[in-house]
């Protein structure tokens, strides 16, 4: 198994990098007037494409204005598929599309961005809008947007990023709505250092991890997701996120908390986490050192590994004050419900637990409340708990594999 704390690492160090090179560089691409627009022009009153803008070696087109529409108007701005390489070094280069310059009321619509380094980024923005933009084949990332605030990201398209397909970095207030991304080798989309953010009904299909929350990003909303064929959503090193009415189906692991604070993970669908991907865990739901975390009213079925699991693999804390309420879970090969020995103060309550390939709960810590709880027809027991269970009382298991149906507490 992939460890996720090490994966969140990792990956926010080489984005952060990366990142920090295109926020501190200056353009040096001069003025053009749009009746000479080409490779590196700088726009400053709207303007509309009448002509694709192909094999630039470097930047495609920079906003230089506030309050300024870039209609593409079907066309397509086109990199020479070059790395940028070392040409960081002479300032922003190999951007499909800048905005690095801070400026304000920018839109950008309705076209392709492709072969760059980053399709199209925004550095100190507000209340820029990028719609229907499709991004495809760009080396790091499709979208970048860093420092900024008020952004609109929507009914965009991503195909086959080096990295990812949409990144965000030290802003707030903005919204990634409605758009799809696929086959991104890194994150679809991933947030570090931003709060206050809302992504919702965006499709990802195919990418290798799917949605990542990091970095002491605060109060987003991560809601009406879709996320199929691997992926998975990530929060990490944040508090106060919410993950609600999501849908994942044969995602790599389902949702996976790595030291996440206050977060509410509620009414979620999780289906097959793990199938087809034998280098992961398989997990539906994960708290992973997490604590303080609501987690009610979410399916979890069919996957590989335990459907709701409360433990601290590897994270540096424990898990703790966590509240496990109303879930359903069917495991193809594991628990249903685990709480392991490292997690402290968890409450489980008015779950349901049915046909789990082990116990329909298992739980391996002291001081874990278990009450009013259903754990029927599991291949081994009903509810497996140690003697320092707390026994809330109403739970119920009939039809279990183990004859002895629940231990420790009564049924």
């Amino acid at each position: 198994m992939n460890s996720l704390v090490h994966r969140m690492c990792a990956f926010t160090s080489a984005v952060v990098a990366t990142l920090a090179i295109v926020a501190a560089a200056g353009s040096t691409s001069a003025p053009a007037s749009v009746a000479q627009l080409g490779c590196g022009a700088i726009i400053t009153t709207d303007t509309t494409l009448d002509s694709d803008l192909t094999n630039c070696p470097s930047n495609g087109i920079v906003i230089g204005a506030d309050d300024i529409t870039l209609d593409l108007n079907g066309h397509t701005v086109g990199g020479d598929g070059v790395p940028a390489g070392s040409c960081f070094d002479e300032g922003i280069c190999d951007l499909g599309i800048s905005n690095d310059g801070g400026h304000a009321g920018v839109t950008i619509t309705g076209g392709t961005v492709r072969g760059f380094d980053i399709g199209t980024s925004v550095v100190g923005g507000s209340k820029n809008r990028i719609q229907r933009v499709t991004l495809a084949n760009n080396s790091t990332f499709g979208m970048s947007v860093g420092d900024s605030t008020a952004i609109r990201i929507e009914h965009n398209s991503s195909v086959d990023e080096g990295i990812s397909g949409i990144v965000m970095f030290d802003s707030r207030d903005s919204r990634i709505d409605r758009n799809s991304v696929t086959g991104a080798h890194g994150y679809a989309i991933a947030v570090f250092g931003s709060s206050h953010n809302r992504l919702e009904q965006n499709v990802l299909t195919g990418d290798q991890h799917g949605i990542l929350i990091e970095e002491s990003s605060n109060d987003n909303e991560v809601t009406e997701n879709r996320i199929s064929h691997g992926g998975s959503i990530e929060i990490g090193h944040s508090g106060d996120n919410r993950v609600e009415g999501n849908v994942l189906t044969d995602p790599s692991d389902g949702i996976l908390l790595g030291e996440a604070q206050r977060t509410l993970v509620s009414d979620n669908s999780v289906t097959d986490a793990g199938i087809g991907f034998p280098n992961t865990g398989g997990f539906g739901i994960l708290l992973d050192g997490s604590d303080d975390t609501l987690v009610e009213r979410n399916a979890v079925t069919g996957g590989n590994g335990p459907a709701i699991f409360v433990t601290s693999l590897e994270s540096e804390g424990t898990s703790d004050r966590n509240v496990i309420s109303r879930n359903v879970t069917n495991s193809r090969l594991s628990d249903g419900f685990l709480v392991n020995g490292s997690a402290t103060t968890t409450l489980l309550e008015r779950n349901t637990a049915v046909d789990n390939g082990h116990d329909g709960i298992e739980v391996s810590a002291a001081g874990t409340t278990v009450t009013r709880n259903t754990a029927n027809f599991n291949h081994d027991l009903g509810i497996d708990a140690v003697p320092e269970v707390i026994d809330g009382g109403g739970n119920r298991a009939r039809g279990n594999g183990n004859p002895l149906q629940c231990t420790n507490v009564a049924c």
